[in-house]
């Protein structure tokens, strides 16, 4: 048997096996069909620590929070408009995905720096740490505080922003410490729908933030209270029980 022969002959050997796979496929894709997917998991996070929430939809102003007191702050322009950042005794600012911090290039007097903890569990971190702590700087020309920038990740198939759950630990700007983790970016919806279902913009950029202040300003937060009821649910969702912060004052 020649070369060509064999050559032939397998290839008729491949054919077959390969319509004969398609015809079985064909025969018992009802069979697939019929068989229900899997109710997907909706992860619930159950908190017993103070929510706030910071509407950050605006493209063009910048929304300062100060956590001490739950006061915001707007501003348009960080350049034209900087004699404000020293005016206001904020803590950290939030414009869309953006998140900048009183502190560095953004503002040279101020004393704000974070920390990054990682995706550990809130509840666990009972002592702010003394050092590690980032200020604002220039990266590739924009102004970011990198323990922080990458808070999020951009789902390319539903074009969705979802929070990594990272623990932050905030060096305040009038003293102590904040312990803070960002469960949701979305008004209306339950960051959990938004992993399946695209999201649109306009219901984006509504942080809801869990955070902890320390007692007397200093480094040592208090454990949650819990309460005789059952715990809030957040299920990743701005629209359980959660602090609604005044409209940002000029």
């Amino acid at each position: 048997m020649n070369s060509t022969t064999k050559v032939f002959g397998v290839l008729i050997l491949g054919s077959f096996v390969f319509l004969s796979a398609i015809n079985y496929m064909a025969d018992n894709i009802d069979d697939y069909e019929a068989v229900p997917l899997p109710p997907p998991k909706h992860k619930t996070i159950v908190s017993h620590n103070p929510m706030i929430k910071v509407d950050a939809t605006s493209r063009s102003i910048w929304t300062l929070v100060d956590f001490s007191t739950g006061e915001t702050y707007s501003i348009k322009d960080l350049e034209k408009e900087r004699s404000k950042l020293n005016k206001y005794p904020w803590d950290i600012g939030f414009q869309r995905t953006k998140i900048i911090t009183n502190s560095g290039l953004t503002n040279p007097d101020g004393n704000v720096a974070v920390r990054n903890m990682g995706p550990v569990d809130f509840d666990s971190v009972s002592v702010a740490p003394t050092a590690g702590y980032i200020q604002d700087a220039k990266s590739y020309g924009k102004i970011i505080n990198k323990a922080i920038a990458d808070w999020y990740l951009y789902r390319t198939r539903t074009h969705n922003v979802e929070s990594q759950k990272n623990v932050y630990a905030v060096r305040m700007a009038e003293g102590g410490y904040l312990k803070m983790r960002i469960l949701n970016y979305y008004c209306n919806r339950e960051e959990a729908e938004c992993k399946t279902i695209m999201c649109g913009r306009q219901e984006a950029a509504c942080y809801g933030i869990e955070y902890v202040l320390p007692k007397e300003s200093g480094r040592h937060f208090p454990p949650p209270v819990i309460p005789d009821k059952e715990a809030s649910l957040i299920s990743d969702s701005p629209t359980s029980p959660i602090s609604i912060l005044p409209e940002p004052v000029n």
